[in-house]
């Protein structure tokens, strides 16, 4: 059932057709008013993907709309919350654009000369520059000419928001079936969508303006599936770039058009500033790079030069340790106790024959800090330590990131005792029953193989996660990941404490009571309570008054909890599956401020 049904009001228009999405959590309706018609995206957070939300909780679509200039190109009008019901929803409407789309004037035959194309081009990479250049860069993803509309008013507008993301290495947050597979860059069927992918659609853009078809395209059965499909392309790209046809383009046209196709990610344009310069003849493509002969051979690693951890950073790190987490008393035992202890203890440990355990999980809903603490862990330890994240391994070449996995591991073990912090474990360690990936299969194996016994190298592994059901199982067996433990929303005592810590420090009045808003904000996570405090503390400096209790009342009584009370029993659940042990039969365990 839809969110809004036709002829509804809302927010100053008429809703006057609904039109299908292929995500879940988003729809999509045309509506108008007296003076112009629009176009209305609705979001629902609870429905939509968890990897479509950044982990402030922000949609991409709300980060474009943020910057005034970046939104004006884009023509939003509006950009909001809105409840449904107590959902938690976001909506977009953005005007509609009056004008012919590229893809029906290729259709109609229609070609472009190169001086014709460049114009078109460059203001779509105009576009496509703003989204980059934000604070947290947006990608596009599907640049095609069915998302360019040649204006009536002469400009070139560029639509199509439901593939808009953050940067993606691994699952992508958007369904990738719709999109145009000759329009994607190599390295997104490996899970990579960044700018230089974006720099691809474009270049295959100025081609099919050109010649009125994308580079190596070749029919696809209509019924094939998403790996015939993929397997289809990479092997039509494994020919030689085709511009026989091109007899009117000048020897620096095919050079750009060759670079800005390139198969090679290291080889094509970086970024829209680089393609932008070369198109307006101010940086020409002097040099005619290396053209793959197939998609997959550019991102093979040699022996001779292999892309490796280089950016690997494991050192010891400084600050407050566990004096600045609140609560949480029952994991800093066990860490004191399982690794701390030995760790520090070498004498008593070869006396008894004990080891460290390899690892641990620290699972349970998003903003409860999983990932603080472990790296208040690292403090405390003064263990040489390293937070990971997925797109410190990922990789454009084909077993590029089994090989970081390697490199990682042995930094590690030279720098033993050393403690290594997986965050998002998920997304690396997905289950290999679900993926058709080999290239997944492969960095899993490569995990397994690294994990095995690692506590005999000195190397102690920590995992973050907020869907361990989504990590495979072989992971997190003994021998590898020991220990799971659940990370719950934080109890009274531990909501105090996190007011106590928000507020040290700041210009607060004397009638501050933490166990009154403790009480108050029962279900609230850490993230909830430390942006309450920073919001409330905004509108007092720009008052010029203490925060006071009554602003923190008014501030709880407008906050939005992160976490919903269905998530909290799916969480509950799979904590019996993954422990089986009686959720009523565990302690407490408290919570981290950050």
């Amino acid at each position: 059932m839809s969110m809004l049904s036709l002829g509804q009001e809302f927010e100053g228009f008429r809703v006057n057709m609904y039109k299908e999405t292929a995500r879940e959590g988003e729809e999509s309706y045309l509506v108008s008013n007296e003076s112009q018609a629009a176009v209305l995206k609705m979001y629902d957070l609870e429905r939509l993907p968890r990897a479509a939300v950044g982990r402030n909780g922000e949609l991409p679509v709300e980060r474009l709309c943020a910057d005034a200039g970046c939104a004006d190109a884009y023509h939003v009008l509006a950009c909001d919350k809105w409840a449904d019901g107590g959902k938690d929803c976001r909506y977009v409407i953005r005007q509609f654009v009056s004008g012919q789309r590229m893809s029906d004037l290729l259709e109609q035959g229609k070609r472009y000369s190169w001086e014709e194309a460049v114009p078109v081009v460059l203001q779509v990479t105009e576009r496509l520059r703003r989204l980059h250049k934000l604070d947290v860069p947006l990608i596009h993803n599907d640049v095609t000419p069915r998302n360019v509309i040649l204006a009536d008013d002469g400009t070139v507008a560029l639509i199509g928001f439901g593939h808009l993301s953050y940067r993606t290495n691994g699952a992508p947050s958007f369904p990738t079936g719709d999109l145009n597979p000759w329009y994607r860059a190599p390295e997104t069927y490996i899970g990579i969508y960044d700018e230089q992918s974006d720099v691809f659609s474009v270049g295959v853009l100025l081609y099919a303006m050109l010649f009125g078809h994308a580079p190596w395209q070749t029919d696809i059965p209509e019924n094939a599936t998403l790996a015939q499909r993929k397997k289809c392309v990479r092997d039509a790209r494994r020919a030689p770039l085709d511009l026989t046809e091109g007899d009117f383009l000048a020897d620096a046209q095919v050079r750009l058009l060759k670079k800005v196709l390139s198969l090679d990610y290291d080889n094509r344009f970086p970024n829209m500033e680089s393609l932008r310069s070369a198109l307006e003849g101010k940086k020409p493509v002097t040099e005619e790079p290396p053209v793959a002969k197939a998609e997959a051979a550019p991102r093979q690693k040699t022996t001779t030069k292999r892309e490796t951890a280089s950016k690997s950073d494991i050192r010891p790190r400084t600050g407050g340790g566990f004096a600045d987490v609140a609560g949480m008393d029952d994991v800093k035992r066990i860490f004191y106790k399982d690794v701390l202890f030995i760790l520090k203890n070498k004498e008593k440990a070869e006396k008894y024959h004990l080891k460290t355990p390899n690892g641990a999980l620290l699972y349970g809903p998003p903003g409860c800090g999983k990932t603080f603490f472990a790296e208040k862990f690292a403090q405390e330890s003064g263990l040489n330590f390293m937070m990971v994240k997925a797109s410190d391994l990922g990789s454009i070449y084909i077993h590029g990131t089994q090989g970081k996995i390697a490199d990682l591991f042995a930094e590690a073990e030279k720098k033993a005792p050393s403690v290594l912090c997986f965050d998002e474990f998920d997304a690396m360690v997905p289950n290999r029953s679900k993926s058709a990936s080999e290239e997944l299969s492969g960095e899993v194996n490569e995990f397994l193989t690294q994990l095995n016994n690692c506590s005999e190298r000195g190397i102690f592994v920590i995992g973050t996660s907020n869907r361990p059901d989504r990590i495979d199982p072989a992971v997190l067996r003994t021998g590898r990941i020991d220990r799971l433990i659940y990370i719950p929303l934080p109890d009274f005592e531990a909501r105090c404490t996190l007011f106590e810590l928000a507020l040290k420090g700041r210009y607060c009045a004397d009638d501050v009571d933490c166990s009154e808003l403790a009480g108050r904000t029962e279900g609230c996570v850490a993230s909830d309570i430390t942006r309450l405090v920073d919001d409330v503390a905004l509108e007092a400096a720009m008052a010029d008054v203490p925060i006071s209790q009554t602003l923190l009342s008014e501030g709880v009584k407008s906050m939005r909890r992160s976490v919903t009370d269905d998530q909290v029993k799916d969480f509950a659940r799979m904590r019996d599956k993954l422990e089986s042990v009686s959720r009523d039969d565990r302690k407490r365990i408290g919570f981290a401020a950050y």
